[in-house]
């Protein structure tokens, strides 16, 4: 079995290796430093997404389990981040919000403000979470439709949820951001499902954005054809590790195919990050940290 999914992963990431889709995404000037990266890390099942404008503003949007706080924690260490001027919890589930309770306590690390989808949830992770929040000395801000929000160069919408829903579960509420760095546009759609999207739909937003974060680890739920044409995505970046729910969908695999996206998989890639300069952008793996995928 090892042997096997060792021959998928060769056999997916070799033309990668090779032309790092240059085809649609284009290559930056490598004499001088990216205006952004945006990092996708591979912690298994579950999303932690790093935003570097360049210029020392960085965001991490979730956090993965709580097991994957160590390989949160050691992958900000890695590219140089010695603070963080915001952490976002999408939702209140634990495979977003379980390694942000390292990082609020990482002492080397600290953080400056923390927002989440105003939605607070009742498990036990969330209540530590909520803990290590206030350990640091900050309070819990909400990230709400339609808040705009300045993150250095880059500009964060908040697209999902809306103000004042009565118990809404937690992925249907998750916070949805469409991420502008100058010319080059990102959706962050957590674990949103299509009646969620449906409902961006129906608000007449602009969801167009080069590079789509697939929304719910590529479940078969998520991802409408409807909604996958209004985004358009040229590169779709699923973060997924092993799981028992079938993660990512073939029926989703197959419209985002249909679409013309460039599937882009954590578990076999591993980190996947997004570079560029605001008018272009490229894409590559960081394969030193697959052998932490689980």
């Amino acid at each position: 079995m090892k042997l096997l999914r060792f021959v998928i992963w060769v056999l997916f990431l070799l033309p990668q290796l090779v032309g790092l889709h240059l085809g649609s995404s284009f290559a930056v000037a490598q004499d001088s430093p990216p205006a952004f990266t945006v990092s996708f890390i591979a912690v298994g099942q579950g999303d932690a997404i790093l935003v570097r404008d360049g210029d020392g503003f960085d965001v991490l949007v979730d956090g993965g389990r709580p097991s994957a706080g160590a390989i949160v924690l050691a992958y900000l260490r890695q590219v140089g981040v010695d603070d963080l001027e915001a952490i976002l919890a999408t939702h209140a589930d634990q495979d977003h919000i379980g390694g942000l309770i390292d990082v609020l306590m990482a002492d080397d690390i600290p953080v400056e403000s923390a927002l989440y989808n105003g939605y607070p949830g009742d498990t036990q992770t969330w209540m530590q979470f909520v803990e290590a929040v206030a350990a640091e000395g900050l309070s819990l801000i909400p990230a709400q439709y339609p808040q705009t929000l300045a993150w250095g160069g880059a500009v964060a919408q908040v697209l999902n949820p809306v103000p004042n829903l009565t118990s809404p579960e937690q992925n249907e509420a998750s916070v949805v951001l469409l991420l502008t760095i100058g010319q080059v546009d990102l959706i962050l759609t957590a674990d949103i499902d299509t009646q969620t999207e449906s409902d961006l739909l129906a608000r007449g937003l602009s969801l167009q954005a080069e590079v789509l974060k697939v929304a719910h680890h590529g479940s078969q739920y998520s991802s409408g054809l409807d909604f996958l044409e209004a985004v358009q995505p040229e590169e779709a970046i699923i973060s997924v590790g092993q799981n028992s729910y079938g993660h990512p969908a073939p029926e989703t695999m197959q419209r985002l195919t249909i679409l013309g996206a460039r599937l882009w998989r954590t578990d076999f890639t591993g980190t996947v990050v997004v570079t560029g300069d605001g008018l272009s952008y490229s894409l590559s793996p960081r394969l030193n940290y697959l052998p932490l995928i689980r």
